[in-house]
C-alpha cells in the first residue's frame, strides 16, 4: 500500500497572495525608472497623452489601449493638467501646444520626471532637434502607422531612443549642414542656392537656367550634397530641400501650417 504523501507547512513568512502586475513597475528605491522593471518583468506600462486637440487625444488613446500591456492613465491638454507626471512611464506629448509656439520647455520640464515621446505633426528638423536637446526621448509624427507608434512607446519605455528612419536622417543632415558643424560637411552658398530652387519644384536644368550654369553642374551639386549630407535618395532629398528654403534646417523656420 503506498504511504501517503508528505505535506510540508507553509513557512509564516510566505504570504499566499497574488502578485499585482502593476506592483512590479514600482520606482526602485536607487531612484532607476520603475519602466525598465516594467519592460522587463511584462508589467503594464502606464501612460499620459497630452495635446490640445480633443479628437487626437482620443485617436491615442484608442490606438494605444489595443495593447493589453498599456494603460493610458492620464489624457489632458495641458503639462500642468497631469495628476502625477512621474508616476507615468511615457509621457505622449504634442509639440504645439500653445499655438504657433513650440512646447520645447514643457517637454524640457517633463523630460525631468520621466520619459517624454513628443507625437507631432510637425516634422522639420529644428523641432526635432530642440525635442531632443531638451531631454526627448523619441520623437514620432502623427502619419505614422499604429503599430509603429505602440512599437516607438515600447522602444522608449525600454529606455531606448525613438526617431523614424527617415527623420533620423534628416536630421543629421540638418547638423552636418550647418556652418560650423565640423568635418567639412556645411553646404556652400551655391549648392544652397541650388537647393532652394529645387524646393521649389524645379527640374535641375530649370534651376541651372536660374543659377546661370549648366545642367551638369547642378548634377555636379546635388551630387555633392547628397554624398556630404549622407542623404540616401530623392525623397530625402526633396524633404530636405523644402526644409531648407523655409530656414527650418538650420533652426531659424517657424511654426508648422
Amino acid at each position: 500500500m503506498r504511504p501517503p504523501a508528505l505535506r510540508l507547512p507553509m513557512p509564516a513568512s510566505t504570504p499566499l497572495m497574488p502578485v499585482r502586475r502593476r506592483d512590479r513597475c514600482r520606482a526602485p528605491a536607487d531612484g532607476f525608472r520603475r519602466v525598465i522593471v516594467a519592460a522587463t518583468m511584462g508589467g503594464v506600462l502606464r501612460l499620459a497623452i497630452v495635446d490640445d486637440h480633443p479628437v487626437a487625444r482620443r485617436g491615442l488613446a484608442a490606438i494605444l489601449a489595443e495593447d493589453a500591456d498599456m494603460e493610458v492613465a492620464a489624457s489632458v491638454a495641458e503639462p500642468g493638467a497631469l495628476p502625477d507626471p512621474g508616476g507615468c512611464d511615457v509621457v505622449l506629448c504634442d509639440l504645439y501646444l500653445d499655438g504657433d509656439r513650440p512646447s520645447v520647455g514643457a517637454v524640457r520640464e517633463l523630460s525631468l520626471v520621466t520619459r517624454v515621446l513628443v507625437v507631432s505633426a510637425a516634422s522639420r528638423p529644428a523641432d526635432v532637434l530642440a525635442c531632443m536637446a531638451a531631454g526627448a526621448a523619441g520623437y514620432a509624427t502623427k502619419d505614422m502607422e499604429e503599430d509603429a507608434l505602440r512599437a516607438a512607446v515600447r522602444e522608449v519605455a525600454a529606455g531606448g531612443f525613438h526617431l523614424s528612419p527617415q527623420l533620423a536622417a534628416i536630421v543629421g543632415a540638418a547638423e552636418r549642414s550647418r556652418p560650423g558643424s565640423g568635418g567639412g560637411t556645411a553646404l556652400t552658398a551655391r549648392e544652397r542656392e541650388a537647393l532652394d530652387w529645387i524646393a521649389r519644384g524645379m527640374t535641375h536644368a530649370q534651376a541651372a537656367r536660374r543659377m546661370g550654369v549648366a545642367p551638369s553642374t547642378v548634377d555636379t551639386y546635388v551630387k555633392r550634397i547628397r554624398a556630404r549630407l549622407r542623404l540616401g535618395n530623392k525623397a530625402e532629398l526633396a524633404w530636405f530641400a523644402r526644409n531648407l528654403a523655409e530656414g527650418d534646417a538650420s533652426g531659424r523656420g517657424g511654426p508648422p501650417g
